[in-house]
């Protein structure tokens, strides 16, 4: 019989037997003469971005950064023309869309052999082209069994999932399905199926390059990818995002740069974008010079673009105090370049002021004063004060200058000269019993002529630490006080070495709702106290002559909101503020130079300076409620004391002493008054000796 006759022969009996089983002859004649190879359900084959030789698809690889904020994660969108910086309404860090290498598997191949009509029973299956992966491991990705039915479906699935396994494809970037090919050789009822697997190369070694900031070993750590295995194109991509988030985290924009990343003799080469800023341009300035803004910040051209670090610089800017706001906008000229712009609007930094004021402790008084914190344009600070009236009734000067800047490693200076009348306490003062010993008058004040120098520099970004030089030659009058009392009116001169060191945190200085301040300050004083000489002729007994003291201060200071910290000053926040304070000493020190307690500056709800000695305790909580964007509520409790030393037995009349500690309680309610000449602030404060109003400038602490 011919060839041609047992075609006919097996076309007949096929479609008798399909008939019996109910099945169309249309559709016997098709299952029998359906093409050995055309695929069952075509489809055009994805392009993959496998690291290969042939590049990834490339993700955006210029670094798209956004304005600080307090989510720098929230993507922003970035600028459509790189000529014209945008401003976004929400700073963030940009979202990179990672360059993830990745495998679409294709149309599966048919088998060579077509099926028939019955699924056949896989007999055997055998792996060819597998040179490192196990066959046994092949297999059971495959999901392929002997004694399993076998189906064109089943042939499908197969190929789909050793190809999503990740190890094949990458040689075939048009058409990855012919990483893996599956093919069936049927005998009756039987078939020996055949899987043809090209593996991915084997990584040898990794070439990281571009890292930039972070050290390339640190990358190298992160990745799930080693060599010695091969190349898994899923572990890739993993690596990939773990690479970029990990450069997130610290702040900086990163991308994988598709173009390069592949792997050729066995070398993975992963490069690496890392964003820089190319260029920083300053609007609105007026009278500030451009260098006043440019020194505050940490990102100079040429560095690394960071966005936690443009966080800082802009909360630095704003410290100055020399600007209503600061508002960063950006382009992207090329891949890896940021242009930075800052789009600022300066406050009014110059004053004059004439008038006249009268508080409890210095009664009317009239100024003047004259005063600029960005004298000419370089953010020097120039004051001016001249005073006359008050108890004292005589002429106070003062004279204050601040370099901030005095060298590139930000070292400040500050000078102060004065010739000014201090104004200790906020009633009149006698003896308990008067005998006229002293003088006449019951107004205590001090004159004192001198002058302080401090240097400051930063110790690392958040530590600051000083040294200061102070001479003061106090001189008191002659008041209506007994001879035990008299011991505190003391003429002489005091010389003072102060060092300190600062740490702060605060968002923002002059109004902080998030942060903390800290400072640790030791005084190493010396004095020559003379007494005064009573009407009688007679020296009081008290403390004179040479005086070594040490003074150690500790003020601790805490501000939180659930709100979160603020990105300018201008955001309203509700405020709990903190504030631990304490201080003690050794030695012999001029009553002047103890530690006061009391009135608007620490305890309110008693008069000013009200307790007094060698060792001081003060404790401060305050809710800051803002009601509007210039005034602000506030509710607030004090505790504190100052005990011991010296002069713990003077008792002027309404200023008992004692000389253990034993602290008094204040409580009250104020408000914060945003003004053109500066902030003011009244409380009203309720203590176990009355109800107290305080009248005075800025925040208490």
């Amino acid at each position: 019989m011919k060839i041609q006759d047992y075609k006919v022969v097996t076309t007949i009996l096929s479609m008798m037997l399909f008939c019996m089983l109910g099945l169309p002859m249309q559709q016997a004649y098709a299952q029998q003469t359906k093409p050995t190879s055309q695929p069952s359900s075509p489809a055009t084959p994805t392009k993959p971005t496998s690291p290969t030789t042939n590049p990834v698809t490339p993700p955006t690889p210029t670094p798209k950064p956004g304005k600080p904020s307090t989510s720098p994660t929230a993507p922003v969108k970035p600028s459509t023309s790189p000529t014209a910086p945008t401003k976004p309404t929400e700073p963030a860090t940009p979202n990179t869309t990672p360059a993830t290498p990745s495998v679409t598997p294709g149309t599966p191949t048919a088998p060579t052999t077509p099926l028939a009509p019955l699924n056949p029973i896989i007999k055997s299956i055998t792996v060819v082209g597998n040179k490192n992966i196990n066959s046994s491991a092949i297999i059971l990705a495959s999901g392929l069994s002997v004694g399993q039915p076998l189906t064109q479906q089943s042939i499908n699935d197969a190929q789909q999932r050793l190809l999503q396994t990740g190890n094949f494809g990458s040689h075939h970037p048009d058409n990855p399905a012919q990483g893996v090919v599956i093919t069936a050789n049927v005998v009756g009822n039987e078939a020996d199926v055949t899987i043809t697997v090209d593996e991915n190369d084997m990584v040898q070694g990794i070439n990281l390059t571009g890292t930039g900031p972070i050290p390339a070993a640190t990358i190298k750590a992160l990745m799930k990818t080693q060599e010695g295995q091969v190349l898994n194109i899923n572990t890739l991509r993993s690596d990939v995002e773990a690479i970029q988030q990990a450069y997130e985290k610290k702040g900086y924009q990163a991308v994988v740069n598709p173009d390069g990343l592949g792997i050729t003799n066995g070398i993975l080469d992963i490069p690496i974008i890392v964003g820089k800023v190319t260029k920083i341009t300053i609007h609105g300035l007026k009278k500030t010079r451009p260098w006043v803004v440019l020194r505050e910040m940490q990102l100079k051209q040429g560095s690394y673009y960071n966005v936690l670090q443009l966080r800082k610089d802009l909360t630095a800017i704003y410290n100055t105090g020399l600007f209503d706001s600061v508002e960063p906008a950006f382009a992207y000229p090329a891949p890896g370049s940021v242009e930075i712009t800052l789009n600022i609007q300066e406050k009014h930094t110059g004053s004059l002021a004439l008038g006249l004021g009268y508080s409890s402790q210095q009664q009317l008084i009239y100024f003047a004063d004259v005063g600029d914190t960005n004298f000419l344009g370089t953010g020097e600070q120039v004051n001016l004060r001249a005073q006359t009236g008050g108890i004292a009734n005589q002429n106070s000067y003062e004279l204050g200058f601040t370099q901030p800047w005095l060298d590139k490693k930000h070292t400040s200076l500050s000078v102060d000269l004065y010739d000014k009348a201090v104004y200790r306490f906020g009633t009149s003062i006698g003896s308990l019993t008067s005998s006229n010993l002293a003088g006449t008058s019951t107004d205590y004040y001090e004159t004192h002529v001198g002058g302080q120098i401090t240097l400051g520099r930063p110790l690392n970004s958040t530590m600051r630490g000083y040294l200061g030089v102070r001479y003061d030659n106090v001189s008191v009058p002659a008041l209506d006080l007994d001879a035990n009392d008299a011991s505190i009116l003391q003429n002489g001169p005091i010389a003072v070495v102060t060092g300190r060191v600062s740490h702060d945190t605060r968002d923002f200085i002059q109004n902080p709702a998030a942060g903390g301040y800290e400072t640790v300050e030791i005084d190493v004083g010396h004095a020559d106290m003379r007494p005064i000489t009573l009407l009688n002729g007679a020296t009081p007994n008290g403390v004179y002559g040479p005086m070594n003291y040490t003074k150690l201060i500790i003020d601790l200071r805490r501000f939180i909101s659930l709100q979160g910290r603020r990105t300018n000053p201008n955001q309203l926040r509700q405020v709990f503020a903190f504030r631990f304070l304490l201080g003690t000493s050794t030695g012999r020190m001029p009553f002047s130079e103890q530690f006061f307690v009391g009135g608007a500056e620490s305890l309110r709800g008693y008069q000013e300076d009200r307790f007094w000695g060698r060792n001081m305790f003060l404790g401060s909580v305050e809710f800051r409620q803002p009601i509007e964007k210039s005034l602000t509520g506030v509710l607030f409790t004090d505790v504190g004391d100052a005990w011991g030393g010296n002069y713990e037995n003077v008792s002027f009349s309404g200023f008992t002493q004692h000389a253990g500690f034993s602290p008094s309680l204040g409580v009250g309610f104020g408000l914060r008054v945003i003004t053109p000449i500066g902030p003011i602030r009244i409380d009203e404060g309720f203590g176990r000796e009355g109800a107290r109003t305080h009248f005075s400038i800025g925040q208490v602490f």
